[in-house]
Parts: C-alpha cells; structure tokens; sequence
C-alpha cells in the first residue's frame, strides 16, 4: 500500500453523531477520505490517534467554521457546536505532513482555523452551507483541494518509505531493521520522524498496528458475525499487549469496544478518478 493512499478511521462521529457518511476518492497521486455528520444534543465526541490531518468544516450560516485538526496521541474531548451538520477531509499522513506552511508536527493534538495557516476563500464555506447534500459538499471541498495545490504530485522520500514500510508490516517492522534498511542510524531515524510527522516510528507503528484491527472490526460485517473476539489473527504478540492498546486507544476492552460498535452503521464507499 502507498503511503500517500492510507487513511485510517475515526469511529467516533458515527458512534455519537447522527447521519455518518464517508467516501473515499482515489486521485492519481494521493487518496483522500470525505466525511460528513450532524451532531445532536451530545456535543462532544472522543477522537482517537491516526497519524492523520483532518480539515473540518461546520455548515451553518451562522456558525461557520474552518478547522485544521493535527492527530492526537492518546484518547481526546472535541467539542462542537450542536444540532449542526459538519463535513471533513481526512488525507494520509504522507500528505498530511506537506499540506500546512508549519511544520506538521507543530499541529498535533491541536485544532487551529484555516486562516492562520491556509489563504482560505470564504466563499467556499457560503457553498457548504448552501449545498443540498454530502455530494455537493464534496465537489465543493475536492474543487478547494484542486485549487491549493494538494492534489499536485507529491513525490516520496525517505519519511515516505519509513512510513510505507510501517503501514506494510502492519506496524511490526522493527526501528533497528527500518533504520538499517535505509541505511542510518536508528537515532537520526528517529529524529527526522520525530520532526515530521510529531511523533517517534514506535508510537507510529503501534498507531498503524491499531488501526488495523479496528479497521477489520467497522468495515467487515463477518468479522463481528464470526470472530466477536478472535482479535490474535492481527499483528500482536498476546492478549496483554492486545488489551493494552485497545484501553490506551479508546479506553475500552477489546470485547467491549466490538459490543459498543454493533449497532455503527460504517461503510467506506470508494471511487477513484484518473486525474487531478
């Protein structure tokens, strides 16, 4: 899989909002994953890590908003307005570490608005608010891409293939064996990741390796029909370390969270285009 292809899930909208849709468009050079939700009485929800930007845009006139969201790292609050209808961009990590005028790194476990980071046309925001539907929405928001420049060709380096190799490995590829392959030590291996993507290879492989499993979980009906808690086909080594993660990502049990997402309607509709 490329790295500039990947995008990781969040749950959270379609468990505590209204109206979850997604789709994702596969363009030349990149992919990247559109949302839409209406949040209710209950305001807030809790993101999870996923290594990945997300732009986020509140639809109503009178409460317009534009946000750029870096990942978090560990389970974190968001607040929104309520009874509101959202839509969102979420792209790779790859992508994610090119799109902003600061370091990507800077943004993470943060929300900062377009304006302090983008030229950002207000006009767009006027659209999504008077657009009758998640489709319009999404014209609108690929338009914008096409028109900053993020859909130009983004050509790999060396952080591209760290995190290529991750994602491929399922998040098991060893930092000492990734630094060798590359051909540098594991301390500057750290230190260019560290200044790009925010966080150390481990902690990102250990986000990819969760991922996995909780991609398996929303997006495959026969697993929660026949595996309701047959997690040790994926990349870990025993049930400790399984049950570690799950709590330190969504403070749940594994059997718990598998419960809790019976009743999420996720489904990850796919289109691609041969161009920009």
């Amino acid at each position: 899989m490329n790295a500039h292809h990947t995008i990781p899930t969040q749950y959270c909208f379609a468990l505590d909002f209204k109206n979850y849709s997604e789709q994702i468009v596969h363009y030349a050079n990149m992919s990247v994953l559109y949302y839409q939700f209406t949040t209710s009485t209950l305001d807030k929800t809790i993101v999870i890590a996923d290594g990945c930007a997300d732009f986020q845009f509140c639809c109503d006139s009178k409460q317009q908003s534009a946000i750029l969201w870096g990942s978090v790292v560990t389970p974190t609050n968001i607040s929104y307005e309520s009874n509101k209808t959202y839509c969102g961009i979420r792209v790779s990590t790859s992508i994610s570490r090119r799109i902003a005028c600061l370091a990507y790194a800077e943004v993470i476990d943060k929300g900062i608005p377009f304006s302090d980071v983008f030229k950002f046309d207000p006009f767009m925001l006027d659209g999504l608010c008077e657009a009758d539907d998640f489709l319009a929405r999404i014209k609108i928001l690929e338009n914008w891409l096409i028109k900053s420049g993020a859909l130009n060709d983004a050509k790999t380096d060396m952080i591209d293939h760290c995190i290529d190799t991750i994602i491929n490995s399922h998040g098991t590829m060893r930092i000492a064996d990734m630094a060798g392959e590359i051909g540098i030590s594991e301390r500057l291996l750290r230190k260019k990741f560290n200044q790009s993507i925010g966080m150390s290879p481990k902690q990102y492989s250990r986000i990819v390796r969760f991922q996995d499993i909780i991609s398996d979980v929303l997006y495959r009906g026969e697993f929660q029909k026949n595996h309701l808690e047959d997690f040790m086909d994926f990349s870990y080594y025993d049930d400790s370390h399984l049950i570690k993660d799950f709590k330190y990502f969504t403070q749940m049990t594994p059997s718990w969270f598998v419960k809790k997402m019976l009743d999420v309607n996720m489904t990850r509709y796919a289109s691609s285009t041969s161009g920009n």
